[in-house]
């Protein structure tokens, strides 16, 4: 039950940074790889959050084809996040997360053997059908969209990554594995400053950046305490039970569009309209039962 803690804090934190991650795509940056270098520099910034917790040690070399990996998929997936939520409202590319986590559990067989009982894949079900379900909102009929092949494509990095993250951690610690990806990730981020046309974007919103530099650290720091708190679940209990209690995170951006909606209307695109509410309640007590089938 100790990861269940850690699994939870990831669709809160990262609920919020989802958000503000549609406000950065659609009102600050148009080219996404801009975004994309901002992101990863800023995310180095609190690495040393991770040296205080678990100091991280070296790596050999034969594991640095695993760590190469997770770089690629860890900078690979915001391309297609960041497409998709131009494309869409936050709520639609939260619940299309969903979709990808049908890949976890194969990928979690094939490559680390991981084997659950019939009731917790019973429950990892539940919970992927009802936050799938909640892409049917309002008047925003679930049907193939530019946002849809995006968030696929996302999805499956996200779903090969985190069980990578499953199998590293069988080989070292967890401030080992997460702080080498990190670093990874961002080493990988830096060719994109010598695309002559990614290097002069970059330049032109230097500004922008310094303008909203609180903001974005505030988002990245969401980004990184998420994915922090759920490699760290991964870490200590099954990488498909952890993947099936993120599933809450469209959830989550309903309660912080309820709660702080209506002090930034402009950044929350959300509908809390009664039958939408009631709608995703049902949903929501479903989702629970789902965890509560898991847990047994």
């Amino acid at each position: 039950m100790y990861w269940l803690i850690f699994a939870l804090l990831e669709p809160i934190f990262h609920g919020l940074a989802n958000v503000i991650d549609n406000h950065f795509t659609n009102n600050l940056f148009k080219k996404t790889t801009t975004l994309i270098f901002f992101a990863s520099f800023t995310n180095l910034l609190f690495l040393p959050i991770i040296f205080l917790l678990d100091f991280p040690s070296l790596i050999t070399f034969a594991q640095i084809p695993f760590f190469t990996i997770l770089g690629l998929t860890g900078i690979g997936y915001l391309y297609p996040y960041y497409k998709a939520l131009k494309n869409d409202d936050t709520s639609v590319v939260v619940s299309l997360f969903s979709l990808g986590k049908i890949f976890v559990p194969l990928l979690a067989f094939l490559l680390v053997g991981e084997i659950l009982e019939p009731t917790q894949y019973l429950g990892f079900f539940v919970i992927i059908l009802s936050a799938t379900l909640l892409t049917l909102n309002g008047k925003q009929n679930f049907r193939p969209n530019p946002s849809f092949f995006w968030m696929i494509l996302c999805t499956f990095i996200i779903a090969f990554e985190v069980v990578i993250y499953k199998y590293i951690f069988t080989l070292m610690s967890w401030g080992t594995g997460f702080t080498w990806a990190t670093l990874f990730s961002f080493l990988f981020a830096l060719p994109l400053f010598f695309i002559t046309k990614t290097r002069t974007d970059i330049f032109s919103q230097i500004s922008t950046f310094k303008a909203n530099f609180r903001l974005f650290a505030f988002e990245e720091f969401l980004t990184f305490g998420g994915s922090a708190a759920s490699t760290f679940a991964i870490s200590l209990t099954s990488v498909t039970l952890v993947s099936a209690i993120s599933s809450f995170q469209p959830v989550v951006v309903l309660i912080y569009a309820l709660v702080l909606g209506r002090f930034f209307p402009k950044v929350f695109k959300e509908d809390v309209t009664a039958k939408s509410i009631l709608k995703k309640t049902i949903l929501f007590i479903l989702m629970v039962l789902g965890v509560i089938i898991i847990l047994l």
